[in-house]
């Protein structure tokens, strides 16, 4: 068996794009970013069970950020009526096994971000901001 280390190995297999819609970016923060720039928003909440390095984008471009609960359901414990026009809510879906419930959050909760980083293979909701990362099932440069 042949030990990888962090990483995956380049897989170059000539397969057609998942994504095929998708702006191509090289990072999950990257796009993250984007989207941040577009929508200009002034606070994003974002939950506690998260990757530290998901603050990059928020720091760098002073983005005021706060952490929000989940409950065992991953599912946000969170007041939905205290997101004002200029602030986002990021939600994860946890291990892509989140599919089912982020219809009904998006009906409940605007400004919404959708971090499918754990989720590539989960299909985006139209008109709904979500970003992937390939770099974790695809060996990519």
């Amino acid at each position: 068996m042949k030990e990888l280390g962090g990483y995956l190995q380049l897989e170059l297999n000539g397969n057609e794009e998942h994504h095929k819609t998708a702006l191509p970016l090289n990072t999950g923060r990257n796009a993250l970013e984007l989207i941040l720039r577009v929508r200009k928003y002034t606070k994003v909440y974002l939950p506690y069970y998260t990757c530290d390095v998901i603050l990059e984008p928020f720091r760098k471009l002073n983005i005021e950020y706060e952490f929000y609960s989940i409950n065992k359901d991953l599912e946000p414990a969170f007041n939905y009526s205290l997101l004002r026009d200029n602030e986002g809510f990021l939600y994860v879906n946890y291990f892509g096994i989140k599919d089912d419930y982020i219809p009904r959050l998006v009906e409940n909760c605007r400004n919404i971000i959708i971090d499918n980083s754990q989720a590539f293979f989960c299909r985006h909701l139209k008109d709904i901001d979500t970003f992937y990362s390939c770099r974790k099932f695809f060996g990519v440069p």
